[in-house]
């Protein structure tokens, strides 16, 4: 064995001690569009102050990551980048118009729209 063998092995069974060589594999393209996206919505906003502009971007990022897996197959032309991307540009809004419709609405109402009566 030789000394770089040793030295692999030891920082090897270092990162698997702390948890961090079990860690998910970071698609760098997806996190690259994402953070675009993200940066875009917050940009786009002048009424934030500098807590609510990180908030925002990070919540944009992760969402559009997130999304990426689902929407990638609904656009294949599109690569991973540009969909995480439109994710970020995207999901939000939808999320928040959603959410204040539902807030609004009462339980008949929802199940009615879901049921496809509405």
């Amino acid at each position: 064995m030789s000394l770089t063998d040793s030295t692999y092995n030891s920082v090897g069974g270092l990162l698997l001690g702390l948890g961090v060589a079990t860690l998910p594999a970071i698609d760098g393209e997806v996190l690259f569009g994402a953070s675009l996206g993200a940066w875009l919505v917050t940009t786009t906003r002048s009424n934030f102050k500098a807590w609510q502009r990180i908030g925002s971007w990070l919540l944009s990022a992760g969402v559009g990551y997130l999304f990426t897996p689902v929407a990638l197959p609904l656009t294949p032309f599109l690569t991973a980048g540009v969909t995480a991307f439109l994710c970020a540009l995207v999901v939000i809004p939808i999320s928040i118009k959603l959410m204040l419709w539902i807030d609004g609405a009462a339980l008949g109402e929802i199940v009615r729209h879901l049921r496809g009566r509405g």
